[in-house]
């Protein structure tokens, strides 16, 4: 059933996925992985709050870490921090090499403004696991924010060089460019993430550089095309 059920999920078949997904769990109601990929189903439909309630239950059984990283961030939508921060809390202490509860944790001490804490963080996620592209990226991010933008970049490079077809390591490289007024890396930067991933924020990014780079006319032309998509694809 659990293998009918991603057999639906490839072919976008949702409402088979579900029904699927829901017969592997009467069947075996410890297979948490079911539960969690039924939670992301909900979620696509808007059913949060069932989507919260599977990963509680999730949690009740046993220990799944993307599960405990979803149901953190919707803790902390709903403005349960303390929440959010607890359960990371325990991930990190039972998941050593694992870098993700760690930079969650870094963020949430960023949003707090409590930058020291949010720093030892994110350099615990890295000595967690020195391979996460993600760690790294966000760190580089954090470090961007705080104006050091030489060391920025050496994580922000380091983990387009573990992930080079992450579209959002390649943005966030190709902003730290900008700032260190490297505007032709941040092209190259902005075009590879774009080819990955359309995206019109980043497309954006992509014509303000070509502005900088002097190519006026060419930033033009982009620039009035993308407002015609806009125009017809509002957000």
């Amino acid at each position: 059933m659990e293998d009918q059920a991603y057999e639906h999920l490839k072919k976008s078949e949702w409402t088979e996925a579900r029904r699927a997904l829901e017969s592997e769990l009467v069947a075996r109601p410890k297979n948490l992985e079911a539960r969690y990929n039924l939670a992301l189903l909900l979620q696509q439909a808007g059913h949060h709050d069932q989507e919260m309630e599977l990963y509680q239950k999730n949690m009740g059984i046993g220990w799944h870490l993307p599960t405990t990283t979803n149901l953190a961030a919707i803790y902390v939508e709903k403005g349960r921090v303390v929440d959010a921060r607890s359960l990371l809390e325990k991930a990190a202490k039972r998941y050593r090499n694992e870098a993700t509860p760690r930079y969650l944790l870094a963020e949430l001490d960023e949003k707090a403004g409590k930058l020291k804490q949010a720093e030892a963080w994110h350099k615990k996620s890295l000595r967690a696991d020195p391979l996460n592209a993600f760690a790294h990226i966000r760190y580089a991010r954090f470090l961007k924010q705080q104006k050091h933008f030489d060391l920025a970049i050496k994580h922000a490079l380091k983990a387009t060089r573990l992930q080079p077809t992450s579209a959002i390591c390649l943005t966030i490289t190709g902003n730290i460019q900008v700032h260190r007024k490297e505007y032709q890396d941040a092209l190259e930067s902005y075009q590879k993430s774009l080819a990955i991933l359309p995206d019109p924020e980043t497309r954006q990014k992509l014509i303000n550089v070509i502005h900088l780079l002097g190519m006026d006319d060419r930033a033009e032309r982009m620039q009035k095309a993308l407002n015609a998509w806009l125009k017809h694809h509002p957000s």
